[in-house]
């Protein structure tokens, strides 16, 4: 593999979107990817192995940096002041953007829709406080007009800001994720492990597998991305992801002469969503205690948890045990930094519930 310190596979492969699409460099790249043999061979698996999208970054990592690099250089391109995005109350989305336009003294204003409390979720909230992040509670029919509201505020205080959607999913972004298969194709080719048949991730804004489809049919992998739904049953579909994908690809060929493609296979698993977004489930739970107990990373129960409960259904019911798996591990916990308690006093009183110790 090139050791350049910051070699970016999809655009070595297309150098005419290296100058046509901005991008900053945020993450650590490539981010690793590890064998899972003690899982594996505990559950009767041949092969299954891990990319490591935790250590994208040693402060705000996870999948959300790669599309960052593409939001955050489009927001200084066009010399927006600030951010403005929509999640729920414990988003990573949120978590992590506030974290990374800090860094290029970019404000950011959220506004958040109720979930489910959740360890995580406190430590995301105290760190986008820390990062100066404006959060706005409101309810799923009030979350608009908010929106709206924010974004006039801000643009008559002359911030007018980049608005990114909910998950930071958009064509823009899933770039991030195309460049993913490109850089596994070149840890494939570098004997770092066998290519794939089956790649699993959690589907929450369906961004991370719809660039990974179009990436994966672009460098010739013939791998099968199963999304796990961890969102909402009704929006996690194939056909979903499919149409954001090919948006990406057409904008990719907007660009340069990128050629078509057909994204890669792509199926759901609902089965493992439990009751809602951000609930616990004992079958996540149960994996995630597996998983750890052999030594894999930390997961998170509303993302990462499911997506391995998911991945080992779909391989139990499809009967794919002697077949080669790769496990997309997404989840970066932040240290919640500085006084929670002091950090708890600056939410508004809607919010304060979330950090469990007022």
């Amino acid at each position: 593999m090139p050791d350049s310190p910051d070699h970016f596979p999809l655009f070595a492969e297309f150098p005419a979107l290296a100058t046509a699409v901005p991008r900053l460099r945020l993450g650590n790249w490539p981010t690793p990817v590890e064998s899972a043999h003690d899982f594996a061979r505990e559950n009767g698996l041949n092969s299954l192995w891990i990319k490591r999208e935790d250590l994208s970054h040693p402060l705000a990592g996870g999948n959300k940096v790669r599309g960052l690099e593409f939001l955050l250089a489009d927001a200084r391109g066009r010399g927006s002041k600030s951010i403005l995005t929509l999640s729920s109350v414990g988003s990573h989305h949120i978590c992590k953007t506030a974290w990374h336009a800090r860094q290029i003294n970019l404000d950011s204003t959220a506004i958040v829709v109720p979930q489910p409390p959740q360890p995580y979720v406190a430590a995301n909230l105290c760190s986008e406080l820390a990062s100066g992040t404006q959060l706005i509670p409101a309810s799923f029919l009030t979350a608009l007009p908010r929106l709206i509201a924010a974004w006039m505020r801000l643009k008559a205080g002359g911030r007018a800001p980049l608005y990114i959607a909910p998950g930071g999913t958009s064509p823009l972004a899933c770039i991030g994720h195309v460049n993913a298969a490109f850089e596994l194709r070149e840890q494939i080719d570098a004997g770092l492990m066998p290519a794939p048949d089956f790649l699993y991730v959690p589907m929450g804004s369906l961004g991370t597998a719809a660039g990974l489809s179009l990436g994966c049919a672009l460098t010739g992998l013939k791998t099968t991305i199963v999304g796990v739904a961890v969102s909402f049953r009704w929006y996690c579909t194939p056909g979903r992801c499919r149409r954001i994908a090919l948006r990406t690809l057409r904008l990719l060929r907007s660009h340069a002469a990128v050629p078509h493609a057909s994204p890669n296979e792509i199926r759901v698993v609902n089965s493992v969503l439990g009751s809602g977004y951000a609930e616990v489930t004992e079958g996540g739970r149960e994996w995630a205690g597996k998983w750890q107990a052999t030594g894999g990373p930390r997961l998170d129960t509303t993302y990462a948890a499911k997506a391995l409960h998911g991945a080992m259904e779909f391989i139990r019911d499809n009967r794919l045990q002697e077949k080669v798996h790769l496990f997309w591990h997404t989840y970066h916990e932040m240290p919640a930094p500085g006084d929670p308690a002091a950090l708890a006093a600056e939410l508004p009183p809607a919010l304060r519930k979330y950090i469990q110790i007022i």
